[in-house]
């Protein structure tokens, strides 16, 4: 008689960590920059082979008035399409110029859909990633038969029915920690898909149904993954039972649809105090920073 081999679970995936931060070199320092973005016309955060990207902009408004020096990083690389109302990013420099010449030589070579509100010299640890302690998101459905054209770059029009109440309860089983690993890409999928959410809700403001997503870290196209999850069960096309089987990991289970990336921004990143720069300059503007 065979004996039975039985295979001892897995370990579960390691945490994710920050890789080393390169240390700054002689004569540069820490410029942090904290701006906002129209994605429309842009392929996203991060520079790619084709198309236009803000990292690419960025970079390019720095060349125009700093020596060469690193790369711009920033706090999240968002998809194709996707708004930033408030985004960070740093870069290493030795460019020797006081920070509101800094902020309005940036401002002059950016295109006027990108724009830096804050700049200052940050903490040689400061890294706009990996010292963010949170993201908070916003995804901007619009119900109603005719959208206005000053908000068709922001939100994403809705025609039919959807049972908010189902969508509301659906939305609270996205807190705590979970794998995510149905709501990514084949690439998110590479890395450790498990993650914590503290805030997942929607809010109803007239023709406007807002869901909040907030938590420390982000799987690509997780956001807008979550919406499509949680449009569908509005719809009855995707129930409870589905979203639970989601959360354990499985991906055996119906295809999750992403919902348009013109309807998501990037609202808001945290840092812990004292990341603050002891140095900067402008400020986020006192009134309306975005239009829905």
């Amino acid at each position: 008689m065979k004996s039975r081999h039985h295979r001892a679970p897995e370990p579960p995936p390691a945490r994710r960590e920050a890789p080393e931060r390169p240390a700054l070199r002689p004569g540069q320092r820490r410029l942090r920059l904290d701006l906002a973005f129209l994605g429309t016309g842009y392929r996203g955060w991060q520079t790619q082979a084709r198309g236009t990207t803000v990292q690419g902009l960025v970079d390019e408004a720095l060349r125009k008035i700093a020596p060469r020096g690193s790369r711009v990083l920033g706090c999240s690389r968002t998809d194709s399409g996707v708004h930033a109302r408030r985004f960070t990013a740093h870069v290493d420099t030795a460019l020797d110029r006081p920070l509101p010449a800094i902020l309005k030589g940036l401002n002059a070579n950016l295109p006027p859909d990108v724009r830096v509100y804050r700049a200052g010299w940050a903490r040689s640890d400061f890294h706009a990633r990996y010292s963010s302690t949170g993201k908070s998101y916003r995804y901007h459905l619009y119900e109603a038969p005719v959208l206005p054209p000053a908000l068709a770059p922001y939100v994403w029009q809705w025609h039919g029915e959807l049972d908010e109440a189902a969508m509301a309860a659906a939305a609270q089983l996205f807190i705590g920690e979970h794998d995510f690993a149905a709501f990514t890409t084949a690439d998110g999928r590479e890395k450790n898909t498990t993650r914590t959410v503290t805030e997942c809700r929607w809010e109803r403001r007239g023709p406007l149904l807002v869901l909040h997503v907030a938590g420390p870290s982000f799987l690509h196209r997780m956001v807008r993954c979550m919406g499509g999850m949680l449009v569908s069960v509005g719809t009855g096309r995707l129930s409870e039972t589905h979203l639970r089987h989601a959360l354990s990991g499985s991906l055996s289970g119906p295809q999750i649809p992403a919902l348009p990336a013109q309807g998501l921004t990037l609202w808001r990143v945290d840092f812990p105090k004292n990341q603050e720069p002891a140095e900067l300059f402008g400020a986020y503007p006192e009134g309306p920073e975005f239009p829905v």
